[in-house]
């Protein structure tokens, strides 16, 4: 803010920049005796009065800072005022924001430019009243007199924008699609784009009102230059003829998008639909609960015509390919690839190389952590035999007793395709002690691996103890025999001795300590992951329900308050977000923004804490 420094209201600069720098080291005693001697030889100044507010407003006197505000208001609707200027205003914005009486800034504003209807600086400031407010229409309406009055492309933006919100989240909002691309058209007529974010808002417009064929256009022509990235612009043009239902120009756009970018799975599923002339939804895994392979298959089966099956096998060949191109471990893409055409396939009945696929992914790949989450949906289209013989191969590839890191992840994707599969479930309770106690010993067996490492780096084979302590969890409740919760704790307590920054551990714990009735325990570990920021409304779940109806008061309240702080700080920061990404002109983020924001007020986490 000590930036906006200049006359305002007839007052020098010398005078006001020892208020600002102040107020900005939060010396609020300093900066309202000079607001109180700067009030001495200016009783009359709005801008005078703006900065004691803000002070006032600083030092926690909210009442005494409106009151200075209102006063201030009074003298800029006087006659007496001859010059309104936008630092004063945005002094009194800021008071008023923060005083949660937005519409009083916004008024000041709307006076202001009605008397100054010209005034660029004074419209922008109108303009932002209304993004905090969410006032879609005002936002339009303000936002193409700018664009009248000066000509400029960003306010033609901003305007266009404020009709996609009003699309987006207020009823009858299409209808305006038409005058919004309207607005474009001419002035591209006239000026064209210069900026990469106004073409996707233009094309996201067009796209909107179903004009796919009209939007390929404008990516075909000069405009399309604008997109920085060719994939990026690839993308779009395969999105847009997947819905005008070009599936063949369609899939030759995804097929060079995979070219450039081989590990693009979302591109891959985009152009496998295109192929087979429908969406590719992968189905959602049911961890614990097998499908055998006849049900799976079966249920789904369909058969696929000569010409499908044609386009099938050249994008296997196209898929091998690319495998043959890229030799790194970091690639996984063309070999999940392999694995979903042989899906299709196999839904078909015609599959004989399913089984083969996943086998080549596994000794590719077998060693990292998310293979077996890459796979699962596979997975569970095997039958008992092919699970056996999937797991034998897995384990025959590597020698267990070694201490390596190949070897450790290899002995942790098969405990992980085990747990996904459910098949541990069907072992005996002898079996499940054994598998526990091997993956504990396992783990410390391979410590040294991690000796290098930060302490806040995740360990190699950290998720043993996580899946040794969900099997102890299942004995007791099989057994119902309270030693092997105990013996759960234990384990993980053991862990976070040995690295102290293992959230999951801590996650788990938090249940586990809450099932036992030790909510004090389990609180203690929750203040440990030291949750922030949006985390507290995606993690708090875990432990607000239990503390809620629990007679520990003064911690429920602190999490209340914590959660509660940043809903509101978050609620009144977005708009701020918003303004800067209007000022910014990155116009996909004024969407996303407050899209997010709608969501967040939404959340049944918010509803109950209320």
């Amino acid at each position: 803010m000590a930036s906006k420094f200049g006359l305002a209201g007839g007052i020098p600069e010398r005078r006001v920049r020892p208020i600002w720098d102040a107020v900005d080291s939060r010396q609020y005693k300093s900066a309202l005796k000079l607001c109180t001697a700067l009030l001495a030889k200016h009783p009359t100044s709005p801008y005078a009065l703006a900065l004691k507010a803000l002070t006032l407003e600083r030092m926690g006197k909210p009442d005494e800072a409106l009151s200075v505000c209102l006063e201030a208001k009074e003298l800029l609707y006087s006659n007496n005022i001859f010059h309104f200027d936008d630092l004063t205003l945005s002094t009194l914005q800021i008071v008023f924001q923060r005083l949660e009486r937005l519409d009083l800034a916004t008024s000041c504003y709307e006076y202001a430019c009605t008397k100054y209807p010209n005034n660029l600086e004074l419209m922008m400031g109108l303009f932002n009243c209304y993004v905090r407010e969410y006032s879609y229409v005002k936002q339009q309406q303000t936002a193409l007199r700018m664009y009248k009055t000066v000509g400029e492309e960003r306010f033609l933006l901003w305007a266009v924008c404020s009709i996609q919100l009003q699309a987006y989240f207020s009823s009858g909002g299409e209808k305006l699609l038409a005058f919004a691309e309207a607005l474009l058209k001419k002035h591209i007529s006239s000026h064209s784009l210069h900026e990469p974010e106004a073409l996707s808002l233009y094309v996201s417009i067009l796209e909107q009102q179903a004009k796919y064929d009209a939007a390929l256009e404008v990516l075909s022509g000069d405009l399309g230059s604008l997109m920085g990235r060719e994939e990026d612009k690839l993308r779009l043009q395969g999105r847009l003829l997947t819905q005008a239902c070009n599936y063949v120009a369609a899939s030759e756009i995804y097929q060079k998008v995979l070219e450039s970018c081989p590990d693009d799975w979302e591109s891959f599923l985009h152009y496998l639909g295109c192929l087979l002339e429908r969406d590719v939804k992968l189905p959602k895994p049911t961890t614990g609960e097998h499908t055998c392979s006849s049900c799976s298959v079966d249920s789904n089966k369909t058969s696929l015509s000569e010409e499908v099956e044609s386009r099938l096998a050249s994008a296997l060949l196209f898929v091998q390919k690319l495998q043959k191109n890229d030799s790194s471990d970091s690639v996984r893409g063309p070999h999940l690839a392999n694995i979903e055409i042989e899906r299709q396939h196999r839904l078909s009945g015609n599959s004989t190389k399913f089984m083969e696929a996943l086998v080549n992914y596994f000794h590719r790949f077998g060693h990292l952590s998310c293979s077996s989450s890459d796979v699962e949906i596979y997975l569970h289209m095997l039958s008992g035999d092919e699970i056996t013989e999937l797991l034998d191969t897995i384990s025959r590839s590597f020698d267990a007793s070694s201490v390596s890191v190949k070897a450790l992840g290899l002995t942790i994707t098969t405990f992980k395709v085990q747990e996904l599969l459910g098949t541990l479930l069907s072992k005996s309770t002898t079996d499940l002690q054994r598998i526990a106690k091997g993956m504990v010993e396992t783990f410390y067996k391979n410590l040294p691996l991690s000796r290098d490492l930060d302490p806040q780096e995740s360990m190699h084979g950290e998720e043993l103890l996580s899946m040794a302590s969900n099997i102890l969890v299942q004995l007791f409740w099989r057994t119902r025999n309270l030693g092997y919760l105990l013996e759960a704790v234990l384990v993980l307590e053991f862990g976070l001795t040995v690295r102290k920054h293992v959230w999951q551990y801590k996650i788990t714990l938090v249940h586990l300590y809450s099932y036992l009735g030790a909510l004090p325990l389990a609180h203690r570990w929750y203040v440990s992951l030291e949750v922030k920021n949006i985390l507290l409304e995606s993690v708090s779940h875990h432990i607000l329900p239990q503390m809620l109806s629990s007679p520990f008061l003064q911690q429920t309240a602190s999490l209340v308050k914590d959660y509660l702080r940043f809903m509101d700080d978050h609620l009144k920061e977005s708009a701020d977000l918003t303004c800067l990404a209007y000022r910014h002109r990155t116009y996909s983020k004024v969407i996303e923004f407050v899209q997010f924001k709608n969501r967040l007020q939404r959340s049944m986490q918010y509803l109950a804490v209320k």
